[in-house]
Order: C-alpha cells, then structure tokens, then sequence
C-alpha cells in the first residue's frame, strides 16, 4: 500500500511539474491536459485517475508547494520564518505564482483566507496567554485570527499581482511590523 501511494505522489507531482513548467510560458486557458500528459509522459487516462480536471491539479499544486511547508508546524514562534520561506518561494517561481494566482483567484483567496485564519486561531490565543492577556474568548480570537487571515492572504495576492517587486525579506518584515504594532495596541487596551 505504501508503494502505491508513492508512486501515485511521484505521478502526481510529475504532472504538477509539467503544469508549472507549462505556465511559465502559456496561460492557464491554453494548456490542455493532453499537454499535461504529454509533457509529463503519462496518458491522459492517468491524469485522470488523479485529477478531475486541470484546476485541480492546479490547486493541489498550490496546496503542496505553498500552504502545505506554511502550515506545517506553524507558530508564533516560526511564523515569520515560514511566511519568508513562502515570499522567496513564490518569487523564485515568479512567473508561475503570477499566472496561478490570476486563475479564480476569489475562490483560492476565499480557500487561502479560511485556512490561515485556522491556524491564526491558535496563534492569536497563544500570544494571548503569553502577554498575559487573559478574559479573551475562543470567538473573540477567531474574529483576530479572520482579520489577520484574509489581511495577510490579501497582502500576499497584492503583491503577487504587483509583481512581486519587494524582495521576500522586505514582505515579511512588514507583516512582522504589522503584528508587532497590533500587539503592542492589544496590550495597551488588555491593561
């Protein structure tokens, strides 16, 4: 069983490679699956086995290159580490991540705004307690963790669609300054 799902994770992400390699230089609307596969070296009935269609192959993509290494282990303590490590991936790939995130880009930043204000959640009651802010309730950090959520889904789309002109250091450096500041503010208004 462990061989099949390795081999179905190496197809896959041959496919995923095939489709990055293929909107570096085409948009999303004219690369088939047929490219796909052959590229990739598959048949079609193979994409098939894994994928629905194209977009799903693109939001996989998205899923394990991008969320996926953000996620993982995400904390107040390695947040910032993460999202730098997330600015430098997108922009070594600049012209994929521009093109992707261009394609029903209302859905991906809905999809992208709900899973980081999960992870926010816990983020936000963990600065808490660590500011000793304490009386905050669980709905009260959730509507913190949706907040910073889709602001920072937002400023990540902004300066993708910008062209990511600002280095990847820069980028995080003010997220950081923007946490920091509401930090201080929560903290002044906790006491």
């Amino acid at each position: 069983m462990e061989q099949t799902s390795a081999c179905a994770m190496r197809t896959k992400k041959k496919m995923a490679g095939a489709l990055k390699e293929l909107m570096k230089s085409n948009s999303f609307d004219k690369i088939t699956v047929s490219d796909i596969a052959e590229l990739s070296n598959i048949h079609r009935q193979t994409f098939y086995y894994h994928f629905q269609d194209r977009y799903e192959l693109l939001d996989w993509l998205l899923y394990n290159e991008l969320l996926l290494p953000l996620l993982d282990g995400l904390n107040f303590d390695n947040m910032y580490d993460k999202l730098g490590e997330m600015f430098a991936k997108m922009k070594a790939d600049k012209k994929f991540y521009h093109n992707a995130l261009k394609i029903n880009s209302e859905d991906l930043t809905r999809y992208i705004s709900r899973v980081a204000t999960e992870q926010f959640t816990d983020i936000v009651s963990e600065l808490g307690r660590k500011n000793g802010v304490e009386g905050v309730d669980r709905d009260s950090d959730i509507v913190i963790a949706e907040f910073f959520g889709y602001g920072i889904t937002g400023v990540v789309m902004s300066w993708a669609n910008r062209g990511m002109k600002e280095s990847p250091e820069v980028m995080t450096m003010r997220i950081q300054n923007l946490f920091g500041a509401c930090k201080t503010v929560a903290v002044k208004v906790a006491k």
